[in-house]
């Protein structure tokens, strides 16, 4: 499980150690920085873009073995000069590879550019090769479109570079995300057991009540109105272990939004916690109503 949140000028001297001399410059167009005062000053600029909404930049964030959020690596989202397409750029310290948390940013990524930005494509260049970066964008939904021939100069060599591709109407349909609304408390008592996520409808109606990201606002307005503890467990359906199954939503009280018209999907079993990739708060306006789509990121 990931946290994205906004970068600060300290996370330079806890994130030097995972780009300075290391194999993960390798992999990216950046070579590192040249020295810890190097760092210091790109973090203070970077944070003063992001501050100034010139930029959109998030340090990864994962649990480590104590239980805390500890920053693993940096992600961004760049739009062109044209503003209907952008690019995605991110790395991963070394300890912290293979264990998803690169797929876990681009699929939070590409919600936040096309929900948020209103994009039409997302685009990524990996060098020739890289298959560990490449597969990790397939898994969420971009398509090789073809290879660019010496597209940039790494260390005094041209390097041939692939180009991937998603389309809004690509991310439409590919289901990346289901969406589970749940109290904060409850959450966390599973997270602190290490067991897997069980809501009361389990026992009670034999499946778990999840979302689209797209339709949790209706749901919350309509079943939790008011309520400020809330939490959105992100979920990966592929990771999941239990069965989805799509199917109408049950009618909320006279009056409230029309969830009933829509299907749902039902989670037949407990939520393995490998299958949230991250967890946000979800908060009403004042009237108690919930009308945003809500971001997989923390802003």
């Amino acid at each position: 499980m990931i946290r994205l949140r906004l970068p600060a000028v300290e996370d330079a001297d806890r994130m030097f150690p995972l780009v300075y001399h290391t194999e993960v410059t390798d992999t990216i167009q950046w070579d590192g920085p040249d020295s810890l005062e190097e760092y210091r000053q790109g973090m203070v600029k970077r944070v003063h873009r992001v501050q100034s909404g010139e930029s959109h930049s998030w340090v990864i964030e994962a649990l480590n073995a104590s239980g805390n959020w500890a920053p693993i690596g940096m992600s961004d989202i760049r739009p062109y000069e044209e503003q209907f397409r952008a690019d995605i750029g991110l790395f991963v310290g070394q300890p912290y590879q293979g264990q998803g948390h690169g797929s876990a940013t681009i699929r939070c990524l590409v919600e936040y550019g096309f929900a948020y930005l209103g994009l039409e494509k997302i685009e990524a260049s990996v060098f020739v090769g890289n298959q560990a970066s490449r597969r990790i964008f397939e898994k969420s939904g971009f398509l090789l479109e073809g290879t660019i021939r010496r597209a940039t100069i790494k260390r005094g060599r041209y390097l041939d570079e692939w180009l991937m591709g998603i389309t809004r109407q690509d991310y439409a349909v590919a289901n990346l995300w289901i969406v589970h609304l749940c109290r904060r408390a409850d959450w966390l008592a599973a997270l602190d057991s290490g067991a897997d996520y069980c809501a009361a409808s389990l026992a009670g109606e034999g499946f778990i009540h999840a979302s689209r990201p797209e339709q949790v606002a209706a749901v919350a307005s309509a079943f939790y109105r008011g309520q400020t503890d809330l939490v959105l467990l992100w979920i990966d359906p592929n990771r999941l272990q239990a069965e989805i199954r799509w199917e109408p939503g049950i009618p909320p009280q006279p009056g409230s939004a029309p969830v009933n018209e829509q299907v749902f999907p039902h989670v037949y079993g407990p939520i393995n916690l490998d299958a949230v990739l991250t967890v946000t708060g979800f908060a009403p306006h004042a009237d108690g109503t919930f009308r945003e789509r809500p971001q997989p990121i923390h802003r």
